[in-house]
């Protein structure tokens, strides 16, 4: 599985980078729309929607979605509303600790219609930050360069220092494997990599200890993301929401915690304005 992990890592990553860096801001746009289709595909199959046909028609109420959002909508709008479907997301989560509260959440999530619209509401919003950020200014390929990396990272650490000393579970009602000590590891790796980041593209108003706090509320709101995708995993008795990344699962598996973290970090980039 290591191995399988690693070879993906290696064909994925020089294709990232030249997507974020390389490309013009339609190939992007085109590239991050293709990836939320991709991941639409698999949500919509994990909550048990099996007929082909009824999936290309959710695919298609997204494109037109994403076609309005886009063309039609003021983005800090839809990152605005982003922010508040990440705040629900977490009470949700929080709720899971409460058994009897725990079991009505889960009818909730079983329902196949509430799934179909809080993926096409939750992409629409990640593809609209998404673009947001890569825009904004001169660095905003940098700034989408260093989210992605930083919620790699946060995750890679977690998932060491988890397996190493993870004894106090996270959410054990949602995701049993997730600890605390785990999310300390993932928050020290994101930390020394905002650092990094921080000496070599400095923001222009923000400061380190800003920067820092930003790179650890985005750590934070990404474990929420990849929370909520585990909700829809219990609730359906799905491993992984697909199987098109040999070793890591599914397209919605590698982007839960960004399709969080992203709406997020441009919503708070934006109001801090450090980057001109």
């Amino acid at each position: 599985m290591l191995k399988q992990r690693l070879i993906t890592a290696a064909i994925l990553i020089p294709l990232v980078v030249w997507a974020v860096f390389a490309s013009s801001l339609t190939t992007f746009t085109t590239l991050i729309v293709a990836v939320a289709l991709l991941a639409a595909w698999e949500w919509h199959q994990m909550i048990g929607i099996q007929s082909p046909g009824m999936r290309v028609m959710l695919a298609v109420d997204l494109i037109i979605v994403l076609y309005l959002a886009i063309t039609q909508l003021n983005p800090y709008f839809i990152i605005s509303i982003g922010i508040l479907i990440w705040l629900i997301a977490l009470v949700v989560i929080l709720g899971f600790s409460n058994k009897s509260l725990a079991e009505r959440l889960s009818l909730v999530f079983k329902n196949k219609v509430f799934g179909a619209i809080s993926s096409i509401l939750i992409l629409t919003v990640f593809v609209v930050s998404s673009i947001t950020l890569k825009a904004f200014s001169e660095v905003g390929a940098f700034l989408f360069f260093f989210v992605m990396v930083t919620v790699w990272l946060a995750d890679t650490g977690g998932y060491f220092a988890g397996k190493r000393y993870g004894k106090h579970a996270l959410a054990p009602a949602v995701s049993p494997n997730k600890t605390w000590e785990g999310v300390a590891g993932g928050v020290l790796l994101a930390s020394i990599w905002a650092i990094g980041f921080y000496w070599v593209k400095t923001p222009t108003t923000i400061t380190l200890f800003e920067w820092l706090l930003l790179a650890v509320v985005t750590v934070a709101v990404s474990i929420v993301g990849d929370l909520f995708e585990s909700l829809y995993k219990r609730a359906f008795s799905v491993k992984d929401s697909g199987s098109l990344l040999p070793g890591h699962g599914g397209i919605l598996d590698r982007i839960d915690s960004l399709i969080a973290a992203v709406p997020v970090f441009t919503f708070l980039i934006l109001i801090m304005g450090g980057y001109k």
